[in-house]
């Protein structure tokens, strides 16, 4: 098959607690659609991992799982070479060239550091993995050339750096790399957290974990912020403050019945704890397949070790590849 498009998009195994609605709705559900559209590059960003989890057995375990939710949430082997970075030596090699196509000052200017600045955090304290994630994410993207790069907005001044890097290397050594695009799913962009306030996050605990417990789901579902001004479930409210609407239309509830339920609650003829019952039904049905085959994922290692190793296989190929080119580029012979 014959593809025009080549896409790359990897995610942080930062977190034991596995994927959540955030993950899918923002990154897998992309990458699974991605599939039949274009050549996909997806894999899990573990070296990424290592500014922020120091415990061996935690990081394995979190690379372990993150790969395996996204085998149950879809990524398919067969239309797509889904690999773990660390499997791809020529990765950090590139992330050691691209160090040189960018300064101190621009770097100062990501998110990612300026975040961390935030209260009386020393900037001495601050790890250079954490300060040189956007250069690593640099090389993740780059090493296939791509031309697109599907990320969530918080990620899109990372892509623009990579450009400018890209740009600079190209200036300098001639036309080696593409500038790849960041694309931005605008409907799913940002996906609010159970707060109701601020994105989806693992870290933040309000988050709905996929593959958790049933009575983690629903405990989860059942702890979510709705509208704040309704106090009683007889008080009209405002489905625009209720996430759980939002969560609803992103995954296919009967349209009419969401109509009526909006309707209801504006009129205070439907209580909060109906919607959230008949929410947390609705998620474990949506991804009763999924779970199932997790399930059946965790029962057979030795395929999941297979998987990995041809994909590794495979990303090895054009990653190795690119890297010659880079090096020839810049001078680099090798033995």
């Amino acid at each position: 098959m014959s593809f025009t498009k080549r896409y790359v998009s990897g995610l942080n195994p930062s977190s034991a607690k596995g994927l959540h609605l955030g993950n899918y709705l923002g990154a897998v559900k992309q990458h699974v659609e991605f599939q039949d559209q274009g050549e996909g590059f997806f894999f899990i960003a573990n070296l990424h991992a290592l500014n922020s989890i120091f415990d061996r057995a935690t990081f394995d375990t979190n690379t372990h799982n993150t790969y395996l939710d996204f085998l149950a949430l879809g990524l398919d082997p067969a239309k797509c070479t889904f690999y773990i970075e660390s499997d791809i030596p020529a990765i950090p090699y590139l992330q050691t060239i691209l160090n040189n196509c960018v300064t101190v000052g621009e770097m100062k200017r990501m998110h990612a550091y300026k975040d961390k600045l935030q209260g009386d955090t020393d900037p001495d304290t601050i790890n250079m993995g954490l300060f040189n994630y956007p250069i690593l994410m640099a090389a993740d993207i780059l090493v296939f050339n791509p031309d697109s790069v599907p990320v969530g907005k918080d990620q899109q001044q990372h892509v623009e750096i990579c450009r400018e890097m890209a740009k600079t290397f190209n200036n300098r050594y001639g036309k080696t790399f593409k500038e790849p695009e960041a694309y931005i799913k605008k409907e799913a962009a940002a996906v609010l957290g159970t707060d109701g306030e601020r994105k989806m996050s693992k870290t933040l605990g309000n988050d709905i974990t996929i593959f958790a417990d049933e009575k983690v789901i629903y405990k989860q579902v059942m702890g979510t912020i709705t509208d704040r001004n309704r106090i009683h479930p007889t008080d009209p409210g405002d489905p625009a403050k209720n996430v759980l609407f939002s969560y609803m239309r992103f995954l296919n509830f009967d349209a009419a019945k969401l109509a009526d339920y909006e309707a209801k609650y504006r009129a205070g003829t439907i209580g909060d704890v109906q919607i959230k019952k008949d929410f947390y039904e609705h998620f474990l049905n949506y991804f009763a397949a999924q779970r199932q085959k997790r399930a059946e994922l965790v029962a057979n290692p030795d395929y999941v070790t297979k998987v990995r190793a041809e994909a590794a296989a495979q990303a090895n190929a054009i990653a190795n590849q690119m890297l010659e080119r880079v090096k020839l580029a810049v001078g680099i012979k090798s033995a």
